[in-house]
């Protein structure tokens, strides 16, 4: 069969800010700034960035090999790379069902259920399966992440059409649940508007699709960051604000926040998702994984920062709490806004649900990029075709998670199912919380335990480390020490340069050893496997 022709980037700069895009979502401009609220501010930034570095990044520039090496969606990447059928797939494949043997004896049915098919995918289809778990997690997430994407719509149009002036966090948060509870088709709406423009961004590709749309919207989300950053700042009483999203104070980061903070450095740079894959793959031979990974990480972490001294600043200044959770979008800075001084508050309001339209878009847009990709390699299936198909799937199984939301009284047998593999406080709230537990604590972590795996012993980080060096021969083999001791360019730098700490050899300890085993920390702590920590 003939290899369909694949499309490339324009340049590095069009995949950085598709690549940044996808990123910089809800992660960054409304979770972030909420749990860093939740952990106590700036010292929480500090361990977040130091996760994003050693854990995040490692990772990242893993996949993007990986993609760049096979130019295939992520199951296809994984399964080509494998060569033969590993001992070792079976190996996990075998554990992965004595597992689920034991979680059914032991009456967790739903980790029974999702440990067997894991263990089903791999001893079927080797280590595919990790690619095929990864695009499975990426439309999960898309399938809920979507009706929060027409939540923000909605209070975008909300917001200019004056109908966010409340005096109180209280009438804020009434409005909002009153939106979610009482108008449920309305919400619905919402979402299969939202998933619209996101089919229309890769409706025509790579270079006339995403890249360019990236192009457009990157550069108007940093601009709507700072305009709102200016406004908030010079408020009265903003400094407040500034000294505790910036000033550490460890005494307020707990255990659960540092986890946290792995967690969502993990989240916000798309790892686990089959996304960067899928992005690497439409790259040329010579471009420079490691720059473009560099950009990146600067652009997705100054827009986080971006977001904490857009909101901190304006919340102090107005009197709300900081530490309001995931309440702080849609309680807190409603109210927030309305009392800006000079009658404005509206339109503030209005630019910041704007731009976080624009951030969850182009999260959304790598998304459903990855499903449209495995289709058309897996399946030769046109592209349009693709995007409709996704659509179609997607909308029908977000619409389950909108409805939910307001009630499970509107899904009885839905419920009921779900109540024979999960406990009532997974299902005390709705189907978008399952799903939201289920990508976040298992699958993405698992995913990324997986591929840092595979690519650090399966393959191989001699192998993953020869295309990683193409286009980046002179960063990758720069001997970090002497570097760093400021012999660069003296004898003692260029003999045995390939030698000692390089950046290429820091990379591959980062991910066969501490990536792993920080991940897999990460993993048992968040399904409740008790580690005396």
């Amino acid at each position: 069969m003939n290899e369909i022709k694949r499309e490339n980037w324009s340049g590095t700069l069009g995949f950085v800010l598709a690549s940044a895009g996808s990123a910089i979502g809800l992660g960054n401009v409304w979770k972030f700034p909420y749990i860093t609220g939740l952990n106590g501010g700036g010292a929480f930034v500090m361990v977040y960035l130091l996760c994003i570095l050693f854990i995040g990044m490692p990772i990242m520039i893993c996949e993007m090999t990986i993609g760049r090496r096979t130019r295939k969606n992520p199951y296809g990447a994984f399964a080509s790379l494998q060569v033969r059928r590993s001992v070792t797939a079976t190996l996990l494949g075998a554990l992965l069902l004595a597992a689920g043997i034991f979680f059914a004896f032991s009456g967790s049915y739903g980790f029974a259920f999702f440990a067997s098919v894991g263990a089903l995918m791999l001893l079927t289809l080797g280590y595919g399966a990790i690619g095929l778990f990864s695009l499975i997690a990426a439309m999960l997430i898309l399938s809920y992440y979507s009706v929060v994407g027409g939540w923000i719509v909605e209070y975008v149009w909300r917001s200019f059409s004056g109908q966010l002036a409340f005096d109180t966090a209280q009438e804020a948060g009434d409005a909002f649940a009153a939106y979610l509870t009482e108008t449920p088709g309305r919400v619905a709406i919402d979402h299969l508007i939202f998933l619209a423009i996101t089919a229309l961004m890769v409706w025509s590709g790579i270079r006339n699709g995403i890249e360019r749309w990236s192009r457009i919207l990157m550069p108007a989300l940093f601009l709507l960051l700072l305009a709102v950053i200016v406004r908030s700042v010079t408020l009265p009483g903003a400094e407040a604000g500034i000294a505790f999203f910036l000033k550490p104070d460890f005494s307020k980061l707990s255990t659960a926040g540092l986890l946290e903070a792995l967690g969502h450095a993990f989240y916000t740079l798309s790892l686990g998702m089959g996304i960067t894959i899928t992005y690497g793959s439409y790259l040329k031979r010579e471009q420079n994984i490691f720059k473009a990974a560099t950009w990146i990480v600067v652009l997705d972490t100054l827009a986080a920062m971006m977001a904490g001294l857009a909101i901190f600043p304006a919340v102090f200044a107005m009197g709300f709490d900081p530490a309001a959770g995931a309440g702080l979008i849609f309680n807190i800075l409603p109210a927030t806004f309305n009392h800006f001084p000079g009658g404005l508050g509206w339109l503030w309001a209005g630019l910041f649900f704007l731009m976080l339209t624009i951030a969850a878009l182009t999260s959304a847009a790598s998304l459903l990029e990855s499903g449209v990709t495995f289709l058309i390699d897996q399946f030769r299936m046109p592209r349009k075709a693709a995007v409709l198909l996704v659509f179609v799937s997607i909308g029908a199984l977000g619409i389950l998670s909108s409805v939910s939301v307001a009630n499970w009284d509107e899904l009885p047998s839905l419920h009921g199912t779900l109540q024979l593999f999960y406990p009532s406080d997974v299902l005390q709230d709705s189907w978008f919380n399952v799903l939201d537990q289920l990508t976040s604590n298992w699958m993405l972590p698992l995913s990324g335990l997986f591929t840092a795996i595979f690519a650090g012993w399966i393959w191989t980080t001699r192998k993953a480390g020869r295309e990683l060096r193409r286009g980046a021969e002179s960063i990758a083999d720069q001997n970090l020490v002497t570097w760093l001791s400021g012999f660069r360019g003296e004898p003692l730098s260029r003999i045995g340069s390939n030698h000692g700490l390089t950046l290429m050899t820091l990379w591959a300890l980062l991910l066969r050893f501490i990536a792993p085993i920080v991940v897999l920390i990460v993993f048992l702590q968040l399904i409740g496997v008790p580690l005396g920590f």
